[in-house]
């Protein structure tokens, strides 16, 4: 039987993570890789029977595996992530050239071959994000340079003396110049229609404050004897079309166009008012609820005066309310961030530092920061699970709270085993599925009401 009380262990909160793959991103790359497949799978079958046709089987080779590099393509689009984006760009970087080396001008037939550089380098500048430096700019800056060398004629020496007859070759060059030229323009109308879509999206959420459509969803915290110890804050956007959007599908923009400032506070004055609510309550009135601050919103010179005139203007106790912040923040101007956790926890919040050894921070910067907590993400447990070295990790990770006197709070626990494992490495707080979902404040209160037994609020 689940058990309220209160107690010394703040709750927690998922971060909106700076992640680099959000919904909207993870379907634009999924539609590139695709794209990307179809096109090698294509090209590559049809210049690999043509070489074999005419006896030319030792070129056949470098189209078979254009071939593999499609099929790469399409396997990786499922999981459209930036490293599997980058993977396959080098795949077709490296044959196109190879390609473009064999495909040297002959008579009165240029080389064309070296057309597919372009789209190369525009589908990566248009994938890869500002922040994904090498994706988004020095990969696309290497395949314009050498579309440029072959376009020159510097290569032409590197040629070998073969090639099927003068006919196809021709034949070939228009193929590839017509197929070139409409993956260039297909990627810019799908970065048009991606650019349109954000601009309506980023309009729509300039808005959602002011019309209400910011709600706030809880996932329940629990500790020791499954006793709930609060909850953590995640924020969701009522769309005016209906559909209930998760972090994953606007937070990147609204970190981008900084309008990450006001919906953090918005879903700061929510999370206070429920501590109102509860406050009426023995049975609640000593939960906690942990409130996100962005990176973004760390770098916001305003950001302590606002928090601390919601948090007085609620009348809730301070110490009932747990900021968590990854470790991403403290990637620029760390003695900034550090100087306004400290004027946040001198008003009585408290820290929690969220993916820690997955970000930037060392133990030499982790003494200097105001926080009681470290967040594991899921990652780690699901590692550890699998490997005895991850779960030695995991176990290092746990240690290091309990010596520098801070507790270890395990997320994403989703099975009894997971939850064992934890205990026996010393962790005695979680937060999962294994326990309850995300939930409004009504649902989460039938859910305290039904899940769990009356108890005295332990101090």
């Amino acid at each position: 039987m689940v058990r309220l009380a209160g107690g010394e262990i703040p709750a927690d909160l998922r971060p909106l993570r700076m992640r680099l793959q959000s919904e909207p991103r993870r379907q634009k790359v999924a539609v590139i890789l695709k794209l990307a497949g179809v096109a090698c799978i294509s090209l590559g079958l049809a210049w690999t029977l043509c070489y074999v046709f005419f006896g030319r089987y030792e070129l056949s080779v470098v189209f078979i595996g254009l071939t593999g590099v499609g099929m790469l393509a399409l396997h990786r689009s499922r999981r459209s992530d930036s490293s599997s984006l980058l993977l396959v760009a080098h795949g077709v970087f490296a044959v196109v050239c190879a390609i473009a080396v064999i495909d040297a001008p002959m008579a009165w037939v240029p080389r064309s071959a070296h057309l597919f550089l372009l789209p190369l380098a525009a589908g990566a500048a248009f994938t890869f994000e500002r922040r994904e430096r090498y994706g988004a700019l020095i990969f696309p800056l290497l395949c314009i340079a050498a579309f440029a060398a072959f376009a020159m004629g510097a290569l032409d020496p590197l040629a070998p003396n073969v090639s099927p007859p003068l006919e196809v070759r021709a034949w070939g060059a228009k193929l590839n110049t017509t197929t070139s030229m409409l993956l260039l323009a297909t990627l810019f109308a799908i970065n048009r229609i991606d650019s349109g879509k954000r601009l309506r999206l980023e309009r729509e959420l300039s808005r959602a404050v002011r019309n209400g459509e910011i709600e706030v969803y809880y996932q329940p915290q629990v500790r020791d004897h499954d006793i709930v110890s609060g909850a953590e804050a995640l924020v969701r956007w009522r769309h005016p079309s209906g559909r209930l959007l998760s972090p994953d599908a606007f937070i990147d923009l609204a970190e981008e166009s900084n309008l990450i400032c006001e919906i953090g506070l918005e879903v700061l004055r929510q999370a206070c008012e429920t501590l109102s609510h509860w406050s009426a309550d023995p049975r609640t009135q000593a939960l906690r609820i942990a409130v996100n601050i962005s990176p973004v919103q760390m770098q916001d010179p305003s950001l302590v005066h606002s928090v601390s005139t919601i948090i007085r203007e609620a009348g809730i106790e301070p110490s009932l309310l747990e900021f968590e912040l990854t470790e991403s923040a403290l990637a620029t101007d760390t003695a900034t961030v550090i100087e306004r956790m400290e004027a946040l926890a001198s008003s009585g919040t408290s820290w929690a530092l969220d993916d820690f050894g997955t970000g930037y921070s060392s133990l030499a910067t982790l003494r200097t920061l105001p926080v009681g907590k470290l967040k594991i993400d899921r990652q780690f447990l699901i590692e550890a699970t699998r490997q005895e070295s991850a779960q030695q990790l995991l176990g290092k990770i746990i240690e290091i709270s309990h010596v520098m006197g801070m507790c270890a709070l395990a997320e994403g626990v989703e099975t009894p085993d997971q939850r064992e494992l934890l205990i026996q490495l010393g962790c005695d707080h979680f937060q999962g599925y294994l326990f309850a979902r995300p939930m409004s404040r009504k649902e989460l209160d039938v859910w305290l009401d039904t899940s769990a037994a009356p108890s005295k609020p332990r101090l």
